[in-house]
């Protein structure tokens, strides 16, 4: 059992970490040439953003092979989950966590044959949160990466499957305007093989025009949250996102000098 090629993507893979029951359901599976299209999730309550995301998702999959999946209560029977019903999951920083293998059929949704057939995949935010921008870049890679390998352009909200909340601010944040194509923040860029990372929206573009790889050289990471800011390390840069500012000046360098001067002036002397 595989990621089904979606191994050129960095995930983590956590399957051995996650909770599974060897008596619970649906344990089958599906062939992944039938795969086709991705359900979009997210946790439920609201996610300290401090939390330990591998520990949300072992609890998320003991409650998932604890729960009765049954359609029918009352009936006297309880049917137990196989194991965690996501393949696979995002974090805050656009880790992408392999939780499921991809041919596993999942109950992650009610509707048929969706919870089959597609790939299910939870964004860890919940309540009224929203997606950060990495998980937005991660997301858009994984459902284009999914795509590329023939699975398929659909991408549904939990919500459009089954009388749920269930994906939350994604709806509007993330699956309309992918399925409707528009941008949304930094859904659109390019993946760097070389060193496993994306570089999308505001960023690409000033990576573009700006000199590319003989002045920036290939991004380190992915985009993360430093003190509030989003920022993307680079070989030779640090890109800044500024929404604050006004066009052009929304994507600025940080000042690496000035920041090596100052640690080198507080940095105690023998």
């Amino acid at each position: 059992m595989t990621a089904g090629g979606l191994q050129r993507l960095p995930l983590i893979d956590l399957r051995a970490r996650l909770a599974t029951n060897p008596h619970g359901g649906p344990a089958t599976t599906v062939p992944l040439a039938r795969k086709r299209g991705i359900v979009i999730h997210y946790h439920g309550p609201a996610i300290p953003p401090d939390a330990d995301e591998v520990a949300v998702l072992q609890a998320a999959a003991r409650y998932h092979v604890a729960r009765d999946w049954d359609e029918m209560p009352g009936n006297g029977l309880h049917t137990a989950g196989d194991g965690l019903m996501y393949h696979l999951a995002v974090g805050r920083t656009g880790a992408l966590y392999w939780c499921r293998d991809v041919e596993a059929v999942l109950w992650h949704c009610g509707a048929w044959p969706a919870n089959a057939e597609a790939l299910a995949v939870l964004v860890l935010i919940g309540g009224d949160q929203h997606a950060t921008a990495a998980q937005l870049a991660a997301l858009r890679r994984l459902c284009d990466t999914w795509r590329d390998l023939g699975h398929g352009d659909e991408v549904w909200g939990h919500q459009e499957l089954q009388p749920t909340s269930c994906p939350g601010t994604l709806m509007a944040d993330f699956v309309l305007p992918y399925r409707e194509g528009r941008r949304i923040g930094v859904a659109y860029g390019h993946y760097f093989t070389e060193t496993g990372h994306f570089v999308g929206g505001a960023f690409w573009e000033y990576w573009q025009r700006h000199g590319g790889l003989m002045i920036f050289g290939y991004p380190l990471t992915e985009e993360i949250v430093e003190d509030g800011r989003t920022v993307q390390y680079f070989e030779r840069a640090v890109f800044e996102w500024w929404p604050e500012n006004r066009p052009p000046y929304q994507v600025l360098l940080r000042r690496l000098g000035a920041a090596a001067l100052a640690a080198r002036e507080t940095t105690p002397t023998s």
